[in-house]
């Protein structure tokens, strides 16, 4: 069978009422040939494992309309082809490697851009529509970091994090994926247009709703099973207690992947999600990228830059001891040089020098207003 009668078979399977992703799985298994299935009845139907009367009333309702829905496909073909969006199905070569092995894993994807081996040494990074300034630079800093090891990323496009994430892929020119909660012809939000046109250059925009399909609320979830089977782990940067981050978290945990979060600030909203996840013994607590290549490192190995990890620790191990007293104090969210020597005990001259040779060496960065961050 063809790759293209491939498609149309499993696009046909759902079309067809009341008939999932699993459930369109076991009727390829018991008919691997398209005709075979066109050919069959009731009673064979009845056979199949998952496939009630019901669901048999269902498929012999949509074989009669057959007819129409060969119409409907050409016209779903060509729009595509303009559109130049690929559709694959879950037995093509191309279909995400790790994406395959999840429990509901969609049958069908469409995607725009380019789909890449290397995705199976992913990971997503995932958080909040609102993040603070600790989270910004944590989230640009843990990107940033990765991309650097030539880690591929995934992530969900909405605003916030996933925006962030996607922006500092795309600075460093590396592999991410975007995965859409509609169809991928439909950007959301609008406002990241130019991130969609330049994505597409350097990765891929996934989604396993049709084209045209408008981002609905219901679908968010839906999307987020995707975002976290795709990779090897989710890191949560900053989630609310009942923020979209955390149902991505709960999913990857379902799909026995590993999930990672950064704590933060125990006032802040923003991080009531990932501090209560590090609190259930569901995700493992890291401040640091080695802290996740530490849990993956062996499953990484394929493609991971040791040497650049490897640099940076023992930059941080070089520090004399009046810089490692200022890096021990300086965080991810803005620290003013009033505070900083208030906290060390340093003179103003002492913390200004040693400051300065911190970002020489690349660990932090001074902000407007004489302020100071880790990078």
């Amino acid at each position: 069978m063809s790759s293209i009668e491939l498609l149309k078979y499993i696009y046909f399977l759902t079309k067809v009422k009341n008939l999932g992703n699993k459930r369109i799985k076991s009727i390829i298994s018991h008919f691997p040939d398209f005709t075979d299935f066109l050919k069959s009845g009731f009673n064979e139907f009845k056979k199949i494992e998952r496939i009630d009367s019901n669901i048999s009333d269902e498929i012999i309702f949509a074989k009669k309309n057959y007819l129409i829905f060969e119409k409907e496909f050409e016209a779903v073909m060509s729009k595509a082809q303009r559109k130049k969006i690929n559709i694959i199905t879950i037995l093509d070569k191309d279909y995400p490697e790790n994406l395959k092995r999840i429990f509901d894993a969609p049958v069908i994807l469409y995607y725009i851009g380019k789909l890449d081996p290397k995705d199976k040494y992913s990971l997503s990074i995932v958080g909040t529509r609102n993040p603070t300034e600790y989270g910004k630079y944590t989230c640009e800093k843990f990107t940033e970091q990765l991309c650097e090891l030539g880690i591929p990323i995934i992530s969900g496009f909405a605003r916030g994090i996933d925006t962030i994430v996607h922006k500092t892929c795309l600075k460093n020119k590396k592999i991410n994926y975007a995965v859409f909660g509609s169809g991928v012809d439909v950007i959301y939000p609008e406002e990241n247009g130019k991130v969609y046109s330049e994505l597409i250059e350097k990765g891929a925009i996934i989604s396993e709703f049709p084209m045209g399909a408008k981002p609905d609320k219901v679908n968010f979830p839906r999307r987020n099973r995707i975002i976290s089977g795709i990779s090897l782990g989710t890191v949560v940067i900053e989630s609310g207690i009942k923020g979209g981050s955390l149902l991505t978290a709960e999913i990857a945990i379902d799909q026995d992947r590993e999930v990672f979060a950064v704590p933060g600030y125990i006032n802040s909203k923003q991080s009531e999600g990932t501090n209560e996840l590090i609190k259930r013994g569901q995700a493992k607590l890291v401040t640091c990228i080695e802290d996740i290549l530490s849990e993956i490192e062996v499953k990484l190995k394929p493609i991971l830059k040791k040497d650049l990890i490897e640099k940076e620790i023992k930059e941080i191990g070089n520090l004399n001891i009046i810089e490692k007293k200022l890096f021990d104090v300086i965080e991810y969210e803005p620290l003013h040089i009033d505070k900083i020597n208030e906290v060390t005990g340093l003179t103003i001259s002492d913390c200004l020098v040693n400051l300065l040779s911190l970002e020489f060496k690349g660990l932090i960065k001074q902000i407007p207003g004489k302020n100071f961050t880790r990078i």
